[in-house]
């Protein structure tokens, strides 16, 4: 008699608002199927999209705008845009400085640089495309797509670099350049080496290739390994083109011809050729960063040695920046040369890799002693979850006064107190109390996703605190349910907390001025009457 009715439990596969597509060939037909977020396929848009429904949201708020020409930041199109970018980026940083340095800033022949006139080109695609691409704005958690927001925004942050350093000077002053000496241009050289300026896009380039490991899936050791030694190479050609410019300019801006240059190093060089000069730059950079001598040339001049010493100085520093990973990594290899050399089986290798991952493990736990032991949510907590956690928290120091966490702002980690005493305050600056060692804070911006600060937390004396990163709070914690339950149930408590003591100051303020505003009527009255 009655019909079966099914329950639909997901949602529908397309929107309606986009439609079908009539016309192939129509322009504006095929733009919004690329330039809107599609189906959670690049990172971006998983990391920021939660769920299908949210996806969805978005392209049809972005199919109703009337700027049909704006891409949307999460888009496939953009993706695909950006992952160009990494190769014209990955070969620019290459290309110009070098281009600039030997060819453009030579001190016997007046060149031209041929070279990077293309990515000249390909930039100022890159220009146009910025300025008709959204940006996602975290403090309103939401993907800005009005084009005068979208123009002020890069005007805020890279377009002055961006434009400065796509043009080809070299060409455009030829007639006014001229070699070192009495007739030299300042102006003129100053111009010529500002596609420099293209090596601030580095944290671009940095992001973009961490966005497609993540599309491509592959395991964030990779992507730490590749940008660290792509950062160690560039740096080292970099600080080579520096090696050769810094006396080319001094040449320039004394106003000194190369000839009366004797303590000049290039001036040096018996063999002529680019690949010569290029192939001292480096040697020098090299043994200076090793701190294993000055090489051929030692330094004369005052800007040679100011460049050495730098080298020295960065070198030392960055070997022992990372010395207690790279002393592991050490031992792990020599262990590797010793299971080969030994011709122990794999099961063998793998305990004996497995001991010195434990061992490593239980060095971090008694590292962070002081901190396991004071943190009542670590105490029943198994070992395993525990040393999970422990591996990936981060160690900050804050002096008094210092603020840790502003209300109001996007939060991406929480924090654990391991010394000292915070203070916590509502957005208006009432305080509602004070944490001391083994407290944690800023776990409601982790569990209520797009969630801002509810509080503001400020140091009051030295503190101690271990940080946790949102990906790394979702591998450790969300997979331990009671832990992930009592963490909720306490987020809970001080958001209700904080909003009632915040309700009450509020209330407080207001009768405040109510009051005042009365005392001061009767005063107004009196001053009103005539004398």
């Amino acid at each position: 008699m009655y019909e079966k009715q099914g329950h639909v439990c997901e949602l529908p596969k397309t929107l309606d608002d986009v439609g079908e597509i009539a016309n192939w060939w129509d322009f504006k037909q095929i733009w919004p199927m690329w330039s809107s977020v599609h189906k959670r396929a690049t990172p971006r848009c998983n990391q920021y999209m939660d769920s299908i429904s949210a996806v969805d949201a978005e392209r049809k708020r972005h199919s109703r705008l009337k700027y049909w020409w704006i891409v949307h930041p999460f888009s496939f199109i953009r993706f695909l845009w950006e992952s160009l970018m990494v190769v014209i980026y990955g070969v620019a940083f290459l290309t110009i400085p070098f281009m600039i340095s030997f060819i453009v800033m030579d001190y016997e022949l007046i060149r031209l640089d041929k070279v990077n006139i293309l990515i000249y080109i390909v930039c100022w695609l890159d220009i146009i495309g910025n300025c008709i691409t959204g940006y996602h704005d975290k403090n309103d958690a939401l993907v800005e797509l009005r084009p005068s927001k979208i123009f002020k925004k890069y005007v805020k942050g890279y377009f002055v670099s961006d434009v400065l350093s796509s043009l080809p000077y070299d060409h455009i002053t030829l007639k006014w350049r001229k070699l070192p000496g009495k007739d030299s241009y300042h102006s003129i050289t100053l111009i010529n080496i500002l596609p420099f300026l293209k090596l601030a896009r580095y944290p671009t380039l940095n992001a973009n290739i961490f966005q497609l490991f993540q599309y491509f899936t592959i395991e964030y050791f990779y992507y730490q390994l590749t940008t660290t030694l792509l950062l160690g190479f560039y740096l080292i050609i970099w600080f080579s083109c520096l090696c050769y410019l810094l006396p080319v300019l001094s040449l320039h801006f004394l106003n000194i011809p190369s000839t009366e240059c004797d303590d000049c190093w290039m001036v040096g060089i018996e063999k002529e050729g680019l690949a010569f000069r290029f192939q001292h730059a480096l040697f020098i950079v090299l043994e200076n960063l090793l701190a294993s001598g000055y090489g051929v040339f030692p330094p004369k001049t005052d800007i040679h040695i100011i460049l050495n010493t730098v080298l020295m100085i960065f070198g030392r520093i960055r070997a022992s920046s990372d010395a207690a990973e790279i002393k592991f990594q050490e031992i792990i290899s020599q262990v590797e040369a010793y299971t080969r050399q030994k011709q122990l089986p794999l099961q063998m290798k793998n305990r004996l890799l497995a001991y010195y991952e434990r061992l490593r493990d239980e060095i971090a736990m008694k590292s962070c002693r002081r901190l396991v032991e004071n943190v009542t949510l670590f105490r029943d907590l198994p070992q395993e979850v525990l040393k999970s956690i422990v591996k990936n928290l981060k160690f900050e120091l804050y002096l008094q006064n210092d603020v840790i966490v502003r209300s109001g702002t996007h939060g991406d980690c929480m924090f654990f107190l391991s010394t000292g005493t915070v203070a916590v305050l509502t957005p208006t600056g009432k305080e509602v109390c004070h944490l001391d060692d083994g407290a944690h804070f800023g776990e409601v911006a982790l569990l209520v996703p797009d969630q801002k600060r509810v509080a503001t937390v400020i140091a009051i004396e030295v503190c101690e605190v271990y940080r946790l990163d949102r990906k790394d709070f979702r591998k450790c914690v969300v997979v331990h349910s009671e832990l992930f339950a009592t963490i909720e149930r306490i987020a809970t408590e001080r958001i209700e907390k904080t909003v009632m003591v915040e309700e009450q100051h509020k209330r407080f303020l207001m009768r405040t001025s109510i009051a005042h505003e009365d005392a001061r009527k009767p005063l107004r009255r009196r001053l009103s009457l005539p004398i």
